[in-house]
């Protein structure tokens, strides 16, 4: 058994406000990321499916992915390391059809959920919609689609109320955590540290035994794939225009088709990376 975890910050118990997921702010960037791993990892060594896992690939995948200290990796012979940016995939970057499971730790709601802390799909800056198939996507719809492009589940996510809501009617198979309740975008009610912790823990052990039973179904969409970016100034679609393949359908949004949910997730990044130039022109 292999496990891919992919892992983000603004999700995270603790966690409210940017300033916390700066990597510049060591306070709460080593403390609660590193942290809720290392229950993870209790979660893994005290599950009876412990003995049947040979690898456990971290995709660290906040920012520059730069987040989770190599030191880490002492913790267990089976863990391997994604760092650095930029990368093919990004937040998803390493897996394959070799995997058994994904876990999706510290991840957060869609762009415009009411009440999630931090909300916003794949930029901040950028996109205020994100539809493929014109479905309403947030990070965990768009990654766990495409593990489930390599045929592989997302049995576990750790994040906040507003993305638990968000996916228990679309992922029903998928153990979540909750780690904290938004009363606004930059507050929230926190869940008191050793009861999530607890609850990482069992239910780290449920998803490896929901796995083990072929209880978890992946997230899947059918091509052909339409992905649709509204953006949030006029400027980065002009920049996204450009790109072959992409096709405008108003002053912000942009529309771009494929069979291949690697292109589509590929087109995605490269689009909003791009977004970032066609600000600066107008400076």
């Amino acid at each position: 058994m292999k496990i891919f975890i992919s892992t983000d910050m603004e999700g995270l118990p603790g966690i409210n406000a940017w300033h916390h997921v700066n990597i510049k702010d060591q306070r709460y960037l080593g403390k609660h990321l590193t942290e809720t791993m290392q229950w993870v990892l209790e979660g893994i060594k005290s599950s009876p499916q412990n003995s049947k896992i040979d690898q456990i690939l971290v995709c660290d995948s906040h920012s520059l992915g730069e987040n989770i200290p190599y030191d880490f990796t002492e913790l267990d012979d089976r863990l391997y390391l994604v760092r650095g940016g930029l990368r093919d995939y990004y937040m998803m970057a390493g897996i394959d059809s070799t995997f058994t499971t994904v876990f999706f730790i510290g991840y957060h709601a869609g762009v415009g959920a009411l009440h999630a802390i931090m909300d916003h799909t794949y930029s901040n800056s950028a996109v205020h919609e994100l539809r493929i198939n014109g479905i309403r996507m947030n990070e965990s719809t768009i990654n766990a689609a495409f593990a489930a492009d390599y045929d592989v589940p997302v049995s576990l996510v750790v994040g906040d109320h507003a993305l638990v809501e968000e996916l228990k009617p679309i992922m029903p198979d998928t153990v979540l955590v909750e780690t904290k309740k938004g009363l606004s975008r930059f507050a929230a009610i926190m869940r008191p540290k050793n009861v999530v912790k607890r609850d990482v823990i069992e239910a780290t052990k449920e998803a490896l035994d929901k796995t083990e039973k072929g209880n978890v179904n992946p997230y899947k969409l059918n091509a052909p794939y339409t992905l649709e970016i509204t953006f949030r100034s006029t400027e980065m679609a002009d920049e996204a225009a450009l790109t072959p393949g992409v096709e405008r359908m108003d002053g912000y949004r942009i529309k771009y088709t494929s069979n291949s949910y690697k292109d589509i997730l590929q087109l995605l990044l490269a689009v909003i990376y791009a977004s970032r130039i066609a600000t600066e022109i107008g400076r």
